[in-house]
Protein backbone atom coordinates (compact mmCIF):
# COMPACT_ATOMS: atom_id res chain seq x y z
CA UNK A 1 0.00 0.00 0.00
CA UNK A 2 1.33 3.62 -1.29
CA UNK A 3 1.38 5.65 1.45
CA UNK A 4 -0.57 8.86 1.24
CA UNK A 5 0.72 12.16 -0.38
CA UNK A 6 1.70 14.94 1.63
CA UNK A 7 0.15 17.41 -1.00
CA UNK A 8 -3.08 16.03 -1.37
CA UNK A 9 -4.59 17.76 -4.75
CA UNK A 10 -8.59 17.86 -3.59
CA UNK A 11 -11.78 17.81 -5.80
CA UNK A 12 -12.11 21.43 -5.65
CA UNK A 13 -11.17 23.52 -3.19
CA UNK A 14 -13.58 26.40 -2.06
CA UNK A 15 -13.62 30.11 -3.70
CA UNK A 16 -13.64 31.96 -0.21
CA UNK A 17 -13.06 35.59 -0.36
CA UNK A 18 -9.84 37.29 1.77
CA UNK A 19 -10.54 37.81 5.58
CA UNK A 20 -10.98 41.84 5.00
CA UNK A 21 -13.97 41.39 3.30
CA UNK A 22 -15.43 37.88 4.46
CA UNK A 23 -15.16 39.27 8.61
CA UNK A 24 -16.70 42.15 8.62
CA UNK A 25 -19.64 40.75 6.41
CA UNK A 26 -20.20 38.28 9.11
CA UNK A 27 -19.24 40.37 12.12
CA UNK A 28 -22.30 42.54 11.04
CA UNK A 29 -24.59 39.66 11.39
CA UNK A 30 -23.69 39.11 14.94
CA UNK A 31 -23.62 42.35 15.82
CA UNK A 32 -27.08 42.40 13.78
CA UNK A 33 -28.67 39.53 16.25
CA UNK A 34 -30.67 38.45 13.27
CA UNK A 35 -29.16 35.05 12.29
CA UNK A 36 -31.98 33.58 10.08
CA UNK A 37 -35.74 33.31 10.02
CA UNK A 38 -35.40 35.05 6.44
CA UNK A 39 -33.60 38.18 7.57
CA UNK A 40 -32.07 40.84 5.37
CA UNK A 41 -29.20 39.25 4.35
CA UNK A 42 -30.69 36.40 2.87
CA UNK A 43 -33.12 39.01 0.86
CA UNK A 44 -29.77 40.50 -0.68
CA UNK A 45 -27.97 37.60 -2.01
CA UNK A 46 -32.00 36.67 -3.42
CA UNK A 47 -31.85 40.13 -5.21
CA UNK A 48 -28.13 39.57 -6.00
CA UNK A 49 -29.14 36.24 -7.70
CA UNK A 50 -31.92 37.91 -9.27
CA UNK A 51 -30.03 40.71 -10.92
CA UNK A 52 -27.32 38.23 -12.40
CA UNK A 53 -29.84 35.89 -13.61
CA UNK A 54 -31.98 38.24 -15.14
CA UNK A 55 -35.29 36.83 -13.19
CA UNK A 56 -36.94 38.29 -10.83
CA UNK A 57 -38.91 35.39 -8.96
CA UNK A 58 -35.57 33.60 -6.85
CA UNK A 59 -36.09 32.23 -3.33
CA UNK A 60 -32.87 30.80 -1.70
CA UNK A 61 -32.89 27.63 0.28
CA UNK A 62 -31.02 25.48 2.72
CA UNK A 63 -29.23 23.37 -0.19
CA UNK A 64 -29.69 22.45 -3.50
CA UNK A 65 -31.26 19.35 -2.63
CA UNK A 66 -33.98 20.98 -0.86
CA UNK A 67 -33.86 23.36 -3.31
CA UNK A 68 -35.18 20.85 -6.26
CA UNK A 69 -38.04 19.70 -3.43
CA UNK A 70 -39.36 22.48 -2.58
CA UNK A 71 -39.66 23.35 -6.35
CA UNK A 72 -41.30 19.80 -7.01
CA UNK A 73 -43.59 21.29 -3.90
CA UNK A 74 -44.37 24.75 -5.42
CA UNK A 75 -45.59 23.24 -8.14
CA UNK A 76 -47.83 20.58 -6.10
CA UNK A 77 -45.86 17.52 -8.38
CA UNK A 78 -47.98 14.69 -7.63
CA UNK A 79 -47.38 11.48 -9.93
CA UNK A 80 -44.01 10.84 -11.66
CA UNK A 81 -41.37 12.81 -12.65
CA UNK A 82 -39.13 12.27 -15.54
CA UNK A 83 -35.04 12.31 -14.69
CA UNK A 84 -31.87 11.24 -16.55
CA UNK A 85 -30.69 8.20 -14.93
CA UNK A 86 -27.37 9.23 -15.06
CA UNK A 87 -27.31 12.10 -11.69
CA UNK A 88 -26.22 12.57 -8.66
CA UNK A 89 -28.81 10.97 -6.28
CA UNK A 90 -30.04 14.22 -4.67
CA UNK A 91 -31.67 14.82 -7.99
CA UNK A 92 -34.05 11.35 -7.03
CA UNK A 93 -33.99 11.96 -3.52
CA UNK A 94 -35.52 15.17 -3.66
CA UNK A 95 -38.27 14.21 -5.65
CA UNK A 96 -38.94 11.63 -3.30
CA UNK A 97 -39.33 13.86 -0.48
CA UNK A 98 -41.83 16.19 -2.33
CA UNK A 99 -44.09 13.05 -2.50
CA UNK A 100 -43.50 12.25 -6.21
CA UNK A 101 -42.28 9.46 -7.93
CA UNK A 102 -38.63 9.87 -10.21
CA UNK A 103 -39.04 7.63 -13.24
CA UNK A 104 -35.30 6.93 -14.84
CA UNK A 105 -34.48 7.68 -18.53
CA UNK A 106 -31.64 7.00 -20.72
CA UNK A 107 -28.76 10.09 -21.22
CA UNK A 108 -27.84 11.95 -24.45
CA UNK A 109 -24.27 9.66 -25.22
CA UNK A 110 -22.38 13.12 -25.82
CA UNK A 111 -23.41 15.64 -23.63
CA UNK A 112 -24.22 13.57 -20.60
CA UNK A 113 -27.94 15.04 -20.85
CA UNK A 114 -31.24 13.93 -20.58
CA UNK A 115 -32.16 12.30 -24.12
CA UNK A 116 -35.05 13.91 -25.36
CA UNK A 117 -36.25 10.97 -27.23
CA UNK A 118 -36.35 8.58 -24.33
CA UNK A 119 -37.92 11.36 -22.38
CA UNK A 120 -40.75 11.37 -24.85
CA UNK A 121 -41.27 7.86 -25.09
CA UNK A 122 -41.47 7.66 -20.96
CA UNK A 123 -44.25 10.28 -20.89
CA UNK A 124 -47.39 8.80 -19.29
CA UNK A 125 -50.81 9.65 -17.95
CA UNK A 126 -48.80 9.47 -14.65
CA UNK A 127 -46.21 12.37 -15.84
CA UNK A 128 -46.33 14.99 -13.69
CA UNK A 129 -42.75 17.25 -14.60
CA UNK A 130 -39.87 16.29 -16.59
CA UNK A 131 -36.84 16.89 -14.67
CA UNK A 132 -33.32 17.10 -16.63
CA UNK A 133 -29.81 17.95 -15.23
CA UNK A 134 -27.57 20.17 -16.56
CA UNK A 135 -24.44 17.90 -16.18
CA UNK A 136 -21.32 19.18 -14.57
CA UNK A 137 -22.56 23.04 -16.28
CA UNK A 138 -23.19 21.38 -19.65
CA UNK A 139 -26.93 22.58 -21.01
CA UNK A 140 -29.42 19.90 -21.41
CA UNK A 141 -31.18 20.04 -25.11
CA UNK A 142 -33.52 22.35 -23.80
CA UNK A 143 -35.47 23.34 -26.60
CA UNK A 144 -36.06 19.50 -27.23
CA UNK A 145 -37.29 18.84 -23.65
CA UNK A 146 -39.60 21.92 -23.49
CA UNK A 147 -41.45 20.78 -26.78
CA UNK A 148 -41.52 17.73 -25.20
CA UNK A 149 -43.20 19.61 -21.85
CA UNK A 150 -45.22 21.56 -23.30
CA UNK A 151 -47.01 18.65 -25.76
CA UNK A 152 -47.17 16.51 -21.89
CA UNK A 153 -48.90 19.26 -20.13
CA UNK A 154 -46.53 19.49 -17.49
CA UNK A 155 -43.79 21.81 -16.37
CA UNK A 156 -39.63 21.40 -17.27
CA UNK A 157 -37.97 21.66 -14.21
CA UNK A 158 -34.29 21.78 -14.93
CA UNK A 159 -31.54 21.05 -12.37
CA UNK A 160 -28.85 23.89 -12.74
CA UNK A 161 -27.08 22.77 -9.65
CA UNK A 162 -23.23 23.84 -10.93
CA UNK A 163 -24.40 26.44 -13.77
CA UNK A 164 -23.78 30.20 -12.23
CA UNK A 165 -22.10 31.84 -15.02
CA UNK A 166 -22.75 29.27 -17.90
CA UNK A 167 -24.50 31.25 -20.85
CA UNK A 168 -26.69 29.39 -23.45
CA UNK A 169 -27.66 30.48 -26.17
CA UNK A 170 -26.96 34.12 -25.20
CA UNK A 171 -28.87 33.66 -21.83
CA UNK A 172 -28.20 32.36 -18.09
CA UNK A 173 -28.41 28.83 -18.12
CA UNK A 174 -30.64 29.09 -15.21
CA UNK A 175 -33.31 31.17 -17.24
CA UNK A 176 -34.39 27.77 -19.01
CA UNK A 177 -36.82 25.87 -17.96
CA UNK A 178 -40.50 27.13 -16.02
CA UNK A 179 -38.44 26.36 -12.77
CA UNK A 180 -34.75 26.33 -12.37
CA UNK A 181 -32.56 25.19 -9.35
CA UNK A 182 -29.34 26.31 -8.33
CA UNK A 183 -26.93 24.77 -5.69
CA UNK A 184 -24.95 27.02 -3.65
CA UNK A 185 -22.78 24.31 -1.86
CA UNK A 186 -18.70 25.12 -0.72
CA UNK A 187 -18.16 22.93 -3.85
CA UNK A 188 -19.76 25.25 -6.68
CA UNK A 189 -18.19 28.05 -8.51
CA UNK A 190 -20.12 30.28 -6.59
CA UNK A 191 -21.38 28.77 -3.36
CA UNK A 192 -22.82 30.05 0.62
CA UNK A 193 -20.67 26.75 1.87
CA UNK A 194 -24.76 25.68 1.97
CA UNK A 195 -27.33 26.73 0.43
CA UNK A 196 -29.55 26.58 -2.80
CA UNK A 197 -31.86 28.85 -4.90
CA UNK A 198 -35.20 28.23 -7.00
CA UNK A 199 -35.53 30.16 -10.01
CA UNK A 200 -38.95 30.75 -11.45
CA UNK A 201 -39.27 31.59 -15.26
CA UNK A 202 -42.24 30.99 -16.98
CA UNK A 203 -43.93 29.88 -13.59
CA UNK A 204 -44.13 32.30 -10.21
CA UNK A 205 -42.72 29.72 -7.43
CA UNK A 206 -40.80 32.31 -5.14
CA UNK A 207 -43.32 33.26 -2.65
CA UNK A 208 -44.49 29.45 -2.51
CA UNK A 209 -41.15 28.45 -1.81
CA UNK A 210 -40.53 30.86 1.22
CA UNK A 211 -43.59 29.94 2.50
CA UNK A 212 -42.28 26.23 2.32
CA UNK A 213 -38.85 26.64 3.39
CA UNK A 214 -40.50 27.91 6.86
CA UNK A 215 -42.17 24.93 7.50
CA UNK A 216 -45.14 25.90 5.51
CA UNK A 217 -46.54 27.90 8.01
CA UNK A 218 -48.84 30.66 6.92
CA UNK A 219 -52.86 31.53 6.71
CA UNK A 220 -55.04 28.67 7.10
CA UNK A 221 -52.43 26.48 9.10
CA UNK A 222 -48.99 25.14 8.10
CA UNK A 223 -48.31 23.15 4.49
CA UNK A 224 -48.19 19.43 5.00
CA UNK A 225 -45.31 19.87 2.01
CA UNK A 226 -43.20 22.58 4.44
CA UNK A 227 -39.85 22.02 6.16
CA UNK A 228 -36.75 23.60 7.42
CA UNK A 229 -35.22 24.40 4.10
CA UNK A 230 -34.03 28.21 5.59
CA UNK A 231 -30.95 29.38 4.63
CA UNK A 232 -29.34 31.32 7.57
CA UNK A 233 -27.92 34.82 7.77
CA UNK A 234 -24.32 33.71 8.24
CA UNK A 235 -24.43 31.77 4.82
CA UNK A 236 -26.08 34.68 3.17
CA UNK A 237 -23.31 36.86 3.94
CA UNK A 238 -20.87 34.51 2.44
CA UNK A 239 -22.82 33.89 -0.24
CA UNK A 240 -22.64 37.61 -1.09
CA UNK A 241 -19.58 37.71 -0.58
CA UNK A 242 -18.31 34.31 -2.73
CA UNK A 243 -20.53 36.58 -5.92
CA UNK A 244 -19.09 39.44 -5.88
CA UNK A 245 -15.48 36.95 -6.50
CA UNK A 246 -17.25 34.54 -9.47
CA UNK A 247 -16.09 36.64 -12.16
CA UNK A 248 -12.66 36.44 -11.12
CA UNK A 249 -12.82 32.65 -10.46
CA UNK A 250 -14.18 32.10 -14.09
CA UNK A 251 -11.38 33.58 -15.39
CA UNK A 252 -8.89 31.56 -13.20
CA UNK A 253 -10.83 28.51 -14.17
CA UNK A 254 -10.66 28.84 -17.92
CA UNK A 255 -6.99 29.56 -17.48
CA UNK A 256 -7.08 26.09 -15.70
CA UNK A 257 -8.77 24.43 -18.29
CA UNK A 258 -6.42 25.19 -20.74
CA UNK A 259 -3.48 23.94 -19.12
CA UNK A 260 -5.64 20.60 -18.48
CA UNK A 261 -5.94 20.38 -22.19
CA UNK A 262 -2.36 20.16 -23.25
CA UNK A 263 -1.57 18.30 -19.92
CA UNK A 264 -3.42 15.60 -21.34
CA UNK A 265 -3.41 16.20 -24.62
CA UNK A 266 -0.81 12.95 -24.96
CA UNK A 267 -2.69 11.03 -22.91
CA UNK A 268 -5.01 8.79 -25.53
CA UNK A 269 -7.55 6.88 -23.48
CA UNK A 270 -8.38 9.36 -21.76
CA UNK A 271 -10.30 13.38 -23.39
CA UNK A 272 -12.29 16.12 -21.99
CA UNK A 273 -15.78 16.34 -22.19
CA UNK A 274 -17.50 17.68 -25.12
CA UNK A 275 -20.10 20.54 -24.16
CA UNK A 276 -23.15 21.90 -25.93
CA UNK A 277 -22.07 23.73 -28.69
CA UNK A 278 -23.50 27.89 -28.08
CA UNK A 279 -22.71 27.26 -24.26
CA UNK A 280 -20.06 28.69 -22.21
CA UNK A 281 -18.11 28.82 -20.46
CA UNK A 282 -17.40 25.43 -19.43
CA UNK A 283 -16.08 25.98 -15.59
CA UNK A 284 -18.45 23.64 -13.57
CA UNK A 285 -16.03 20.49 -13.24
CA UNK A 286 -13.33 18.92 -15.15
CA UNK A 287 -14.75 15.68 -16.24
CA UNK A 288 -12.95 13.04 -18.08
CA UNK A 289 -14.41 10.47 -20.76
CA UNK A 290 -11.86 6.91 -20.62
CA UNK A 291 -12.02 5.26 -24.22
CA UNK A 292 -13.27 1.75 -24.02
CA UNK A 293 -9.92 0.31 -24.07
CA UNK A 294 -9.02 2.52 -21.16
CA UNK A 295 -6.51 0.74 -19.15
CA UNK A 296 -9.08 1.11 -15.95
CA UNK A 297 -12.47 2.06 -15.64
CA UNK A 298 -14.28 5.29 -13.87
CA UNK A 299 -13.90 3.68 -10.57
CA UNK A 300 -10.46 1.49 -10.59
CA UNK A 301 -9.07 5.11 -11.99
CA UNK A 302 -10.03 7.00 -8.68
CA UNK A 303 -9.03 4.14 -6.22
CA UNK A 304 -5.53 4.34 -8.21
CA UNK A 305 -5.46 7.98 -7.61
CA UNK A 306 -5.72 8.35 -4.14
CA UNK A 307 -3.43 6.63 -2.28
CA UNK A 308 -0.98 9.22 -4.90
CA UNK A 309 -3.11 12.20 -3.13
CA UNK A 310 -5.30 13.08 -5.97
CA UNK A 311 -9.27 13.15 -5.39
CA UNK A 312 -11.21 12.11 -8.37
CA UNK A 313 -15.15 10.75 -8.11
CA UNK A 314 -16.78 9.07 -10.65
CA UNK A 315 -20.48 10.75 -10.18
CA UNK A 316 -22.45 8.16 -11.84
CA UNK A 317 -21.67 4.60 -10.15
CA UNK A 318 -20.67 2.97 -7.42
CA UNK A 319 -21.47 4.52 -3.98
CA UNK A 320 -23.22 7.86 -5.63
CA UNK A 321 -25.77 5.17 -7.58
CA UNK A 322 -29.27 4.85 -6.53
CA UNK A 323 -30.27 1.37 -5.93
CA UNK A 324 -33.65 0.39 -6.83
CA UNK A 325 -34.63 3.54 -9.13
CA UNK A 326 -37.42 3.07 -10.96
CA UNK A 327 -36.64 3.25 -14.84
CA UNK A 328 -38.93 4.14 -18.35
CA UNK A 329 -36.52 1.22 -19.52
CA UNK A 330 -32.90 0.27 -20.44
CA UNK A 331 -30.36 2.87 -20.28
CA UNK A 332 -26.93 1.80 -21.47
CA UNK A 333 -25.43 5.52 -22.27
CA UNK A 334 -26.23 5.67 -18.23
CA UNK A 335 -24.18 2.18 -17.60
CA UNK A 336 -21.44 3.41 -19.63
CA UNK A 337 -21.34 7.21 -18.07
CA UNK A 338 -20.79 4.94 -15.06
CA UNK A 339 -18.08 3.22 -16.19
CA UNK A 340 -16.07 6.06 -18.10
CA UNK A 341 -16.88 9.05 -16.58
CA UNK A 342 -14.42 10.91 -13.89
CA UNK A 343 -14.31 14.08 -12.87
CA UNK A 344 -10.48 15.40 -11.81
CA UNK A 345 -9.62 18.44 -9.72
CA UNK A 346 -10.49 21.18 -10.48
CA UNK A 347 -10.86 25.05 -9.06
CA UNK A 348 -9.64 28.79 -10.15
CA UNK A 349 -6.42 27.96 -8.05
CA UNK A 350 -4.89 25.30 -9.29
CA UNK A 351 -1.50 25.41 -10.00
CA UNK A 352 0.60 24.57 -13.01
CA UNK A 353 2.85 22.10 -11.45
CA UNK A 354 -0.57 20.37 -9.67
CA UNK A 355 -2.24 19.73 -12.98
CA UNK A 356 1.46 18.20 -14.37
CA UNK A 357 1.19 15.64 -11.67
CA UNK A 358 -2.08 14.58 -12.12
CA UNK A 359 -1.46 13.79 -15.55
CA UNK A 360 1.89 11.82 -14.58
CA UNK A 361 0.38 10.24 -12.07
CA UNK A 362 -2.12 8.76 -14.66
CA UNK A 363 0.31 7.83 -17.36
CA UNK A 364 2.02 6.03 -14.63
CA UNK A 365 -1.19 4.30 -13.68
CA UNK A 366 -1.20 3.00 -17.32
CA UNK A 367 2.14 1.70 -17.02
CA UNK A 368 1.46 -0.20 -14.27
CA UNK A 369 -0.04 -3.35 -14.60
CA UNK A 370 -1.26 -3.78 -11.12
CA UNK A 371 -2.88 -0.48 -11.06
CA UNK A 372 -4.51 -1.00 -14.70
CA UNK A 373 -5.42 -4.72 -13.78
Amino acid sequence: MTAPHDDPIVVVRPLLPAWQTLGPALGEVIESQVLTNDGPRVRRLEALLSAGIGRADVAVTGSGTVAIQLACAALGLRGEVIVPAAAFPAVAQAVLRAGATPVAVDIEDTYLTADPDAVAAAVTSRTCAILPVHTFGCPADVTALQAVAASAGVPLVCDAAPGWGVYYQGRPLLSYGDVATLSLHATKLTHAIEGGAVVGNTREVAAAVRRLRNFGTGPGGALSAGTNGRMSELHAAVGAAVLAEAPAEITRRRAVRALYRQALAGIDWLRLCAFRPGAGPNVAALAVRLAPDAPVDAERLCDALQPRGIHARAYFGGRYRIARLAAAGPAPRADEAARRIVCLPFWGGLRESQIARIADTLRMIARTPALAG
